[in-house]
């Protein structure tokens, strides 16, 4: 989940009759408007530089045909946290911060407490139940780097164990899996490669009011969760660009991320060490066409020789206030089709046929969810889901559904 999910770049940007140096990566990496923003009284925490967002979610799941060896439901706590501690105070340049995040799922009962009889296992890399659900008893740290400001808040770099999903990609309704949509095909780009909990840097940098571009580095061979000083049989590197243009007077928003991945896989037999290699481009909008509706869509391709995620996406979505009397309240319906890598890292094919799993399947997954938050609260929220998959993990003549509910504490 992006931190510009919380604070994004069209309403920054629209709201601000006259925009300010730094406006823009506040917004991408701040919880919080800065101090001395006339509409926004400051916390007394925030007076000490400490900015903190905590998601909190009960969720049920219930898919109407599990696959073989895996449970139909899912019953899971969620948890989600993040910290920002300014370390050093410089009001003219921005300073230096501590990022911190925490990231957790646990299993309530029997079934879901064991890891393979979750349906999720049978589902290609755009079909996941949630981002969030890292298992039934997993919590990791997805980061924990050092952010330093320059230029007037202009320029930013964040280094060391960064997650890069903070940053790159934040569609602002079609990132946030706790109130928006959970499918992982549409919380994240499927194209371009996004490490967590690996060891990187981020380069920022505005160009104007309407204009900035990111660089971010990043290992890619620590697994969610282990130690990123260690390595596997799957070492390498990603790099990722942004470059971003708000406009429509600041209610629209392009970006352009075009990534380089490689990858030094140690097969463990025979075949020894082989290095492998992938690039591509994707590009999203988002639009605030009005007050009562935002829509997005995003698009890739990448290399035919895919080592990590698919070789094709195309989504389209939409929030829309349907009750006026319920500002808060919003519906989301967001379709994608999803086009499989032709091998994997190990040079297999990365879709497979449902008759014996080792020949290609249909190479197409197409999924469409429905949700619809309802504002209870500052603090509580309920939040249905419902989704239909089409080949899901790429098996031929084959169909899912998925219903489920949420419901999300937000501190």
């Amino acid at each position: 989940m992006a931190l510009a999910g919380l604070i994004t770049l069209p309403v920054i940007a629209g709201e601000a009759s006259e925009p300010t140096a730094g406006d823009i990566l506040q917004g991408i990496n701040m919880f919080t408007p800065e101090d001395g923003d006339p509409a926004y009284k400051v916390k007394a925490d925030e007076k000490y530089g400490t900015q903190w967002a905590v998601d909190a979610a009960y969720g049920y799941w219930n898919t109407s045909k599990a696959i073989s060896g895996t449970n139909r439901h899912t019953n899971i706590f969620l948890v989600h946290a993040q910290l920002n501690q300014r370390l050093i105070e410089n009001t003219v340049h921005g300073g230096t911060w501590l990022r911190a995040e925490f990231s957790g799922s646990w299993g309530l009962d029997r079934r879901s407490a064991r890891s393979g009889t979750w349906f999720t296992d049978g589902y290609a890399n755009a079909s996941g139940l949630h981002a969030d659900a890292l298992g039934p008893h997993d919590g990791v740290i997805p980061e924990l780097a050092v952010m330093q400001y320059f230029n007037h808040k202009r320029a930013c770099v964040i280094a060391g164990m960064v997650n890069l999903t903070n940053y790159f990609d934040a569609v602002s309704i079609a990132n946030d899996s706790f109130s928006s949509f959970t499918n992982d095909g549409f919380i994240n780009t499927t194209i371009v490669p996004l490490p967590d909990a690996n060891l990187g840097v981020v380069f920022q940098y505005e160009l104007d009011d309407n204009d900035y571009v990111m660089l971010g580095v990043s290992r890619t061979g620590c697994e969610y969760g282990d130690n990123p000083f260690t390595s596997d049989d799957i070492n390498g590197y990603v790099v990722v660009g942004e470059w971003g243009h708000i406009f429509a007077d600041g209610d629209a928003t392009f970006r352009l991320n075009p990534f380089y991945q490689r990858l030094d896989v140690d097969f463990g037999d025979e075949r020894g060490e082989h290095k492998r290699s992938n690039w591509g481009l994707a590009a999203s909008i988002e639009y605030a066409v009005n007050d009562m509706c935002t829509v997005y869509t995003r698009a890739g391709l990448a290399h035919h020789d895919h080592i990590d995620g698919n070789a094709g996406e195309l989504s389209v979505g939409a929030n829309i206030k349907l009750i006026p009397s319920r500002e808060d309240d919003f519906f989301g319906i967001s379709y994608g089709i999803f086009k499989g890598a032709v091998n994997n890292y190990r040079g297999y094919p990365a879709y497979l046929s449902d008759e014996d799993g080792e020949s290609p399947g249909n190479r197409r997954e197409q999924v469409l969810e429905l949700m619809y938050s309802f504002q209870v609260n500052d603090y509580l929220k309920f939040v249905p889901h419902f989704q239909f998959i089409k080949n899901p993990a790429y098996r031929d003549a084959s169909s899912e559904s998925i219903c489920g509910v949420q419901a999300v504490f937000s501190f």
